[in-house]
């Protein structure tokens, strides 16, 4: 549950950061009316299902609240059931400690999981979620990886060096995308994940160092097995950085874009 909040309210602030940038972009004039009707589009439909995603989590977590709140009150009763009979004399003070270390035990695992439940249903921002582990995140973004699905919104994190200018066609989905080390990528949005010729495209990628040590790595981008930006990175044990990459749409089709271990479809529709 903590890693589809964590992702939802992730989808949440990097679609409402990029309608920010979308408006300071036209007004500007940097974009287009067609790119940034399209880009607005999907910025906006990322936003409202990642709210709506949001809101049925909430709910889910205050369920999982209120009936552990309930089962709390078994244990405290009990509890106080053993203290009356200690007052009253009719147990002696080592039987109250033996009987009454299992209920303890309970309500504090109770006591502690209501708190954790509490501060979920709280969270406001992504940052107030501690992160999954690598393995869970891909499980649960390889759904919205795929084009009927739309993945989230994009980050302006750390951008790649060297863009493609245009995607190529699709090439044979056999070629594999290999980690060139022990590093793994947590967590890939593509944004938009559907959009017209010449429309800016942007890949972002949650690279993680798993090990014990310092690691220096290159994070490939690839459209269709081909590399076509590198960025390097130097990640601390434990830690994990976002990059981000550019491309620009090019003749219509559907590509395979990948970072490192993680990819994704990029679908570029026929023009208007």
């Amino acid at each position: 549950m903590e890693s589809k909040l964590r992702i939802a309210l992730l989808i949440k602030e990097k679609a409402e950061l990029f309608l920010n940038i979308l408006e300071k972009l036209r007004n500007e004039k940097a974009i287009n009316d067609v790119s940034y009707g399209v880009l607005k589009t999907a910025y906006l439909d990322n936003l409202q299902n990642a709210q709506i995603k949001i809101e049925q989590i909430k709910q889910e977590l205050n369920k999982g609240l209120a009936m552990r709140a309930r089962q709390l009150g078994t244990p405290k009763q009990e509890l106080a059931n053993l203290d009356a009979l200690f007052k009253e004399g009719q147990i002696a003070a080592n039987k109250y400690q033996r009987l009454s270390k299992a209920p303890q035990k309970k309500a504090s695992a109770l006591e502690d999981e209501i708190a954790h439940l509490d501060s979920l249903t709280n969270c406001k921002h992504s940052s107030e979620v501690a992160p999954a582990g690598p393995s869970n995140l891909l499980s649960l973004l390889a759904s919205k990886l795929r084009p009927e699905k739309r993945p989230a919104d994009i980050s302006p994190g750390r951008q790649g060096r060297t863009p493609s200018t245009q995607p190529e066609q699709t090439r044979s989905n056999s070629e594999q995308v290999k980690l060139p080390d022990a590093s793994s990528v947590s967590n890939l949005l593509v944004l938009p994940d559907r959009a017209y010729p010449g429309s800016s495209i942007g890949v972002i990628a949650t690279i993680v160092n798993p090990g014990q040590e310092p690691l220096h790595h290159k994070a490939e981008f690839k459209i269709n097995g081909r590399v076509v930006a590198v960025n390097e990175i130097l990640l601390k044990p434990g830690q994990s950085e976002e990059v981000t990459f550019m491309t620009v749409a090019g003749a219509p089709g559907d590509y395979n874009v990948a970072v490192d271990n993680a990819a994704g479809i990029l679908r570029i529709l026929p023009p208007a």
